[in-house]
């Protein structure tokens, strides 16, 4: 039986939804545009309002893409969404995150002390949330604000954990196939995706 993503696997281009796929392209830094968004513009109401979530929460703000794109690794490994992993972890390899990290994002969804406590403060609220999102508290943001971030940040993180979770809802409805860029990127490294 075909999945969603196989049976739209070719959407109708416009000129419209040709600018936002070069738009997107620009603000991920990506070679390609990524099937998820391919598949996506088969309903373009849909993708107006889904990718300026990913610009503005995951490309934006205080907090770098860098610990963004670990945090989506960590959630997307969490919520078995194979796609958002395959790809945040080719994005990861990309902006200079570890093979080692990403295999502790990947395997426990967080990352060593050693490696940066500030940033595993943040990915462990993160995967947190994801889990459920009624935990917050004030100790989380006491132990944010300890390790340096601010309350904006803090906010940021939130607003990426929840992110997160709501792209791997979408992925894994629609089954999405692994680009064959982002394979590439995985081989080139030493990592293979086998979904």
């Amino acid at each position: 039986m075909r999945t969603i993503s196989q049976i739209i696997d070719d959407a109708p281009v416009t000129p419209e939804i040709d600018e936002t796929f070069k738009k997107i392209q620009i603000a991920l830094n990506a070679p390609f545009t990524p099937h998820f968004f391919r598949v996506w513009a088969t309903s373009p109401e849909s993708l107006k309002g889904i990718w300026p979530v990913m610009n503005h929460i995951l490309t934006r703000g205080r907090v770098g893409r860098r610990l963004k794109e670990m945090i989506f690794v960590a959630i997307s490994s969490l919520k078995s969404c194979h796609y958002c992993e395959a790809a945040h972890h080719a994005f990861c390899l990309n902006i200079g995150v570890s093979q080692a990290q990403i295999n502790a994002l990947i395997e426990d969804h967080t990352i060593s002390e050693t490696d940066s406590a500030k940033d595993k403060a943040a990915i462990d609220f993160a995967v947190k949330l994801a889990k459920d999102s009624h935990t917050s508290s004030e100790q989380d943001f006491e132990t944010l604000k300890f390790h340096g971030f601010d309350e904006e940040e803090i906010m940021e993180i939130i607003a990426m954990s929840g992110m997160a979770v709501f792209y791997n809802h979408l992925a894994n409805a629609t089954k999405i196939n692994i680009d064959e860029g982002f394979t590439k990127i995985l081989s080139k490294h030493g990592k293979n995706s086998s979904v």
